[in-house]
């Protein structure tokens, strides 16, 4: 369902069911430091290449540099997230390291600079090999490379001074050591793995690890070897250029798609220039979009409501960002109605509006007009939003598959028509954890675009609360209440654990009366400790549905968060009450106090991955309405 993007949007039907066919693109504008002829050295300058891995890449600047040194050898240049400028840097003395900073005009523009002084901006004695900053607007360099032990130096240093900030050991796997460190590249995602290209004879394409970890050494695991040496390397949505030249009339590239390791075909490089190094500016946006609600009215109504994810992957500044959403497509002209937006509390930090008059039918832009979404950098939350979509649905067939997505946009280079960049994604059904699953940056793959279902036939009963509490030390009382009509609906479980994982069932409820909505179990016997309940429901035709997990109180308190399970194996989850006021923010420590993470709780429950923390004890702190509840935890693999 991914196509080159147009401003078209299209719904067929088929036996009832809508398919939605969004056309969405993403594109990067390499940046080639080199000669502007291939067989030319002599003349130093830089390029922006629109649609650099199309047929037809636009040249869209050609800034010469020759005033500034006398030839294209033993020079970088990277583009620096945090303040959206170019950086060259020349070495070719060994002795010191000169920097220009040059600005490009973005996001509003993509050209050379008006001028450019012929001094350095910054100079230090500081000697890099390859640099690339990442989204945080960290420089990352290579140093100190030892050919017989495979181990080099990953630099953190200050571009404004060269200081050295810190310092990590690099090891790259035996039997496919570097050559060299001095011939390559190095190139850093939006999303922050790291990518380099290194070697003269043998060049290999590796990708580094751990480089910002504050324990232990750097990694690099060994992708391939490459056909012939590369000097640049750069990343566009989701594929690596890899780019070199013999220096004799012989300049080229290859591509490397990051999902599925597919090296390309030698390529003559864009536009007759000769590459010495690269590096790129990516505009790209995801979207995501789930169903958090839905409720039957009546035989053939229902009341939904979504959740949209928006998100900056990029590395620069999203111009004119918008989000369209048609409802009559998914459900059919005049079966819309009671439509409502808002955002989720605590994930508009951008500080941007709502369109009053979106009604998803007519009027189907969510957003006012002109808006910009930053390019994430370091603990910011202005690069995404989530908005509330609510609706009344009519006139459902209980046979129908009824498919809904959002359209994300956003441009860059809008001062120059030539130079706009236009990019978009159509939404992957779920959560924000899913709006780039390969991690390769790119949220427009193939796979990646799911249109949200929803289906009326299935619609599981809605929980509207569940408690439980001691009626003496030997007995639990468990209630719940559901929303009634109660259709299609067989039974209720109470299931129990003691740790959150494991759960059995204390009793049964057969349901006979469709429209009684409160329920309660007395549990009898119970073990000693902590325990969980939860509700199962299960529909006439076997489908089934979970209700909320409350842990077990002493009476007289009341605790609006469950944590389970504990200990905690690949996932620690936590669980708002139903009667939980606001947002909540999430932090975990381990047991030296040391902040491993951080997070704004978006959802009714909310999942901590930790398949990369140690077996350990750890302390989860949630912070609510102002003051903070510590739980310890214990994960164990």
């Amino acid at each position: 369902m991914k196509t080159k993007f147009t401003q078209q949007v299209c719904s067929i039907i088929i036996s009832g069911l809508f398919l939605w066919h969004y056309a969405s693109a993403q594109n990067s504008v390499l940046v080639n430091f080199g000669g502007n002829a291939c067989n030319n050295a002599t003349t130093p300058f830089f390029s922006m290449i629109k649609d650099p891995l199309t047929a037809s890449p636009l040249l869209l600047s050609n800034c010469s540099l020759a005033a500034q040194m006398p030839d294209v050898y033993n020079v970088f240049i990277a583009y620096n997230p945090k303040n959206n400028k170019l950086y060259v840097a020349d070495i070719r003395d060994g002795l010191q390291t000169k920097i220009w900073l040059l600005d490009i005009g973005l996001p509003l523009n993509i050209t050379c600079p008006p001028s450019i002084p012929v001094a350095p901006t910054y100079s230090y004695s500081y000697i890099s090999n390859n640099f690339e900053f990442d989204n945080n607007g960290d420089l990352w360099s290579f140093s100190s490379y030892n050919s017989t032990t495979g181990r080099c130096n990953m630099d953190k240093f200050d571009v404004n001074t060269g200081t050295v900030i810190s310092t990590r050991v690099l090891q790259f796997p035996a039997g496919n050591f570097p050559t060299t460190i001095q011939s390559g590249d190095l190139t850093i995602l939006p999303n922050g793995r790291m990518f380099a290209s290194l070697g003269s004879g043998t060049c290999r394409l590796y990708e580094i690890t751990d480089y910002s970890s504050t324990t232990g050494n750097a990694s690099a695991t060994f992708l391939r070897t490459l056909p012939k040496d590369c000097y640049g390397i750069a990343y566009l949505n989701g594929i690596l250029e890899l780019a070199g030249s013999n220096f004799n009339g012989n300049c080229y590239y290859f591509d490397y798609n990051i999902a599925t390791g597919v090296l390309g075909t030698e390529k003559v490089f864009q536009n007759g220039q000769a590459p010495i190094d690269n590096t790129s500016f990516t505009p790209s946006v995801g979207a995501t979009k789930r169903l958090l609600s839905a409720t039957k009215i009546n035989s053939n109504t229902a009341d939904l409501t979504y959740e949209i994810y928006t998100e900056n992957l990029g590395n620069v500044i999203l111009n004119n960002v918008s989000v369209t959403d048609d409802l009559t497509a998914a459900f059919g002209t005049g079966n819309v109605s009671n439509v409502s937006t808002s955002f989720v509390t605590g994930s508009n930090a951008g500080g941007l509006s709502l369109n009053a008059a979106f009604n998803g039918t007519t009027v189907t832009s969510i957003l006012n007009p002109g808006h910009n979404l930053p390019n994430k950098v370091l603990s910011n939350r202005d690069y995404f939003f989530k908005v509330l979509v609510s609706l009344r649905a009519t006139n459902l067939n209980g046979a129908t598959t009824y498919l809904n997505s959002a359209i994300a946009r956003g441009d860059i280079g809008a001062g120059n028509a030539l130079s706009l960049v236009n990019v978009a994604d159509s939404s992957n059904n779920g959560d924000s954890t899913v709006v780039d699953p390969n991690k390769n940056g790119n949220a427009a793959d193939v796979g990646e675009n799911v249109p949200t279902p929803f289906l009326f036939s299935t619609l599981p009963v809605k929980f509207l609360a569940i408690d439980a509490s001691l009626l003496n030390n030997t007995t639990a009382m468990v209630k719940w209440q559901v929303a009634v009509p109660l259709i299609n609906a067989a039974k209720f479980e109470v299931e129990y654990s003691m740790n959150g994982r494991a759960w059995q069932t204390a009793g049964t409820f057969i349901i006979d009366n469709n429209t009684r909505g409160q329920y309660q179990f007395n549990h009898q016997n119970i073990p000693f400790g902590n325990l969980y309940y939860r509700i199962k429901q299960t529909d006439i035709d076997g489908i089934f549905t979970y209700s909320k997990i409350v842990l077990l109180q002493p009476k007289n308190t009341n605790s609006s968060y469950v944590i389970y399970p504990n200990p905690a194996g690949n996932y620690l989850a936590v669980s708002a009450g139903y009667n939980a006021a606001g947002k909540a923010e999430i932090e975990l420590y381990d047991a030296t106090g040391r902040k491993l993470l951080g997070k704004t709780m978006m959802a009714a429950t909310d999942e901590i991955n930790t398949t990369t923390y140690p077996t350990g004890t750890y302390l989860l702190k949630i912070w609510n309405d102002g003051s903070a509840v510590t739980h310890k935890v214990i994960i164990q693999h």
